[in-house]
């Protein structure tokens, strides 16, 4: 896992600024830096690359690597390293390093840039080809590894984080003010729905896409991967065997490390399924860490926790939440690390198991991304799932079982309706009111598929909640540099899930039904069979010092010139939030709250 950056234009780069800049990349890889100069026609090339060692941790796979006149700087890992030194060597071609670095390079020498293809893994990498005078840079089939470029007359810049390019185009910090109402307005399922930034210009390489550049610097964008629906007549039993045989093969690959492992481990189903299936094919040391929030029940996990942790007798390190001004100050320096908002309340807390795991040296971690987009695991898929069914005994049997066991732990009205088809998929947090711009429309969901259900969950893998959470899982693990491994999006099980039939995935109003039965005798069956969706959240206050004079004061700052004036409504905020903190706050509250302190700190510590 790496950290990669450059620039291709017009001009050399001043040496102190190529400096700093892998100064800044530092966390992505503390192991080993450099960055080399090359001439590409009538352009200048800096490539700049910061290891951390995971795969032939010696000298000789530092980055930039060159064979053939061919160079490449990589961030990610590829899984089905071994399959493919097999293809390499069967024409003749052998390595001299034991890297998947050089193994993509080789890959890329047989098939050009439809080397993706064959790869099984994820990555972001830049490849300069000398010899046929162009630039390849790809991003994985899911975006696990983040990639973004700049463009303007000067050249083009590109980079792991927003920051280095930010830092390499001489400390830009021009915002793109329209993401950021909208992020106020309609909170995380927005942020990904487009391929823009919180920076005006700077862009995200789209997942499963191409780009190839010539001498005059035009980007030809390919989409090389997306996702395919092909349901099929399966069987309960065939789509239990083909994703318990997944499972066992590609967590095998997933965990082929001499390094510390450590997973992110919660009350819920998917990550309990790869602690399960890692202790029972594998029989290998696994490090978990939990989040508890003892402060408020609806997220408390802590129960389920402890069976998951005597049933396999695995070390646990729990992280009991508590809101302090320590608190809040390790989220502003995670927010100046992130370079953006941090999304979610989620995806904060996250960070909290990454900091746990790196005091004890924990290289690499494991999650559960995913597993709710392929196989149904949000409550307003019950209502999507429903509109599917046909048969008239199914729909009772599955309404009966709805309104006993899912209805009465529903917090959010519109789900308590099970015929509503029309779901929204942003919910307003803050409405225009609150807002100093109303010319705001939310992005529509790409129509894949007349199946309500599928079209959903495809648009959540693709363009909101899987692509967020992959983002921020990178940047937290990285700012602790430790890799972040999300098994349920290996390729394989991605492509099976599109052809398993939808009806069968909340059979008797169960969620994620066939992931249940999958994990029969691996998870305790009190957390296989628990309906009650808790997620790894918080309540605001649980983390925050709500009560304490100087984060009110902070919070609700007087001052008319504060930047966060310029998004929010500094009147109506101060008149109808002023109290408000010492109430319980409903789930959006809770965000929207966390959407304003986020963003505050962001202008404060990134634009300021």
């Amino acid at each position: 896992m790496c950290g990669i950056a450059g620039y291709i234009g017009n001009y050399n780069l001043n040496k102190r600024v190529l400096d700093s800049t892998l100064k800044l990349m530092i966390n992505r890889g503390p192991d080993y830096q450099t960055y080399k100069n090359f001439d590409f026609g009538n352009k200048k090339i800096h490539l700049l690359a910061s290891r951390l060692n995971i795969v032939d941790r010696r000298s000789r796979s530092n980055q930039p690597m060159t064979f053939n006149n061919i160079t490449i700087i990589f961030n990610g890992e590829i899984y089905n390293f071994k399959s493919l030194i097999k293809t390499i060597n069967s024409r003749g071609i052998y390595l001299k390093t034991n890297s998947d670095t050089e193994l993509i390079l080789k890959m890329y020498e047989i098939y050009g840039t439809n080397c993706v293809k064959y790869f099984e893994g994820m990555w972001s990498f830049l490849i300069l080809d000398k010899n046929k005078d162009l630039i390849f840079l790809s991003r994985d089939r899911l975006g696990e590894k983040p990639l973004y470029y700049f463009q303007d007359k000067s050249g083009l810049y590109f980079g792991s984080e927003t920051k280095f390019i930010r830092l390499l185009k001489n400390n830009y910090r021009e915002l793109n003010n329209i993401k950021i109402f909208q992020y106020l307005k309609y909170g995380y399922k927005s942020i990904e729905q487009s391929n823009e930034t919180f920076f005006k210009d700077i862009y995200k390489v789209d997942a499963g896409t191409n780009l190839i550049i010539r001498k005059d610097l035009i980007i030809k964008k390919i989409k090389y991967w997306k996702p395919t629906i092909n349901e099929k007549k399966l069987t309960e039993k065939k789509c239990v065997k083909l994703i318990k045989e997944n499972f066992q093969k590609k967590l095998k690959l997933i965990c082929d490390s001499d390094l510390k492992i450590g997973l992110s481990l919660s009350g819920g189903i998917d990550s309990n399924l790869i602690l399960g299936f890692i202790k029972k094919n594998l029989n290998k040391n696994i490090y978990t860490y939990s989040i508890i929030d003892k402060k408020n029940n609806k997220y408390n996990e802590e129960d389920s926790i402890n069976l998951a942790v005597k049933k396999y007798n695995v070390k646990n390190k729990k992280i009991y939440l508590k809101s302090d001004m320590n608190n809040f100050d390790e989220f502003r320096k995670l927010t100046k690390y992130h370079d953006k908002p941090i999304s979610t309340i989620t995806l904060y807390l996250q960070s909290l198991v990454y900091k746990s795991m790196k005091k004890d040296n924990i290289k690499i971690c494991l999650s559960g991304n995913g597993s709710d987009e392929l196989f149904s695991g949000y409550y307003h898929h019950y209502n999507l799932y429903y509109s599917l069914l046909n048969n008239l005994s199914e729909k009772k049997k599955f309404l009966d079982s709805w309104k006993k066991n899912i209805f009465p732990i529903l917090r959010n009205s519109e789900y308590k309706k099970i015929d509503n088809k029309k779901l929204r998929t942003y919910f307003t947090l803050l409405d225009n009111k609150y807002l100093n711009s109303t010319k705001l429309t939310p992005k529509k969901e790409i129509f894949f598929t007349k199946n309500l259900l599928r079209n959903k969950m495809l648009n959540e893998l693709i363009y909101q909640t899987v692509p967020l959470a992959l983002v921020d899982d990178d940047l937290n693990s990285m700012h602790y540099s430790i890799e972040n491994r999300s098994p349920f999006l290996n390729k394989d099980l991605v492509d099976k899930s599109l052809i398993m039939p939808s009806k069968i995935f909340m059979k008797d109003a169960y969620n994620k039904y066939l992931l249940r039965l999958s994990s029969n005798g691996v998870i305790h069956d009190k957390i296989r069979l628990e309906r009650e969706k808790k997620g790894f959240n918080a309540s605001f206050d649980s983390i925050f010092p709500t009560n304490d004079k100087r984060f009110k004061q902070w919070f609700f700052e007087k001052d008319k010139k504060n930047k966060i004036y310029d998004f929010i409504s500094r009147d109506y905020f101060l008149k109808n939030f002023n109290n408000s903190l010492r109430n319980s706050f409903s789930d959006l509250s809770n965000q929207g709250l966390f959407n304003i302190l986020s963003l505050k700190i962001f202008l404060e510590e990134v634009v300021s």
